[in-house]
């Protein structure tokens, strides 16, 4: 039975798959020192709240973001990759003391990402309001009277 080798640029793909999953798998101050691993200098960075250009201005967005939670993990949940392209699902859980009590939030997204030998480009997608505006004590009260509403 013949065994399928993988190509170099296929090992080098999947090999920066993986850090990039693992870069955000369990994130923290201290994994960002790994980001030059993952993004081009001049990545192009966007979610529902921000478009950044520049490793730098991602590396201070998520600085800022892993500094103001108490807890966040990412899980893959499943994976489309082309040559330069993938699109990877995802489930992410996060704590922050003034949202939902301080208890753990879990959202679902997909991210799209384009590389070559690193990711230029990297688009979440994801709802904020299920990560954010919901667990706002006031406001997130009127969203869910709202989501109900539509729903019935």
């Amino acid at each position: 039975m013949a065994t399928e080798m993988l190509s170099v640029s296929d090992n080098l793909r999947a090999a920066l798959l993986n850090d990039f999953k693992d870069f955000y798998r369990s994130p923290g101050i201290a994994s960002l020192e790994n980001i030059q691993r993952v993004y081009t200098q001049d990545v192009e960075f966007r979610d529902p709240a921000h478009s950044l250009h520049g490793r730098l201005a991602v590396k201070n967005h998520l600085r800022g973001l892993y500094a103001n939670t108490k807890h966040m993990r990412f899980d893959y949940l499943e994976e489309q990759i082309a040559e330069n392209t993938a699109t990877i699902v995802w489930q992410m859980t996060f704590s922050h003391s003034s949202l939902n009590g301080g208890k753990p939030v879990q959202v679902r997204g997909v991210t799209l990402i384009r590389f070559t030998d690193r990711i230029y480009y990297h688009e979440d997608f994801f709802d904020l309001g299920a990560m954010l505006y919901q667990h706002v004590p006031v406001l997130g009260s009127v969203i869910r009277y709202l989501n109900n509403r539509l729903s019935a």
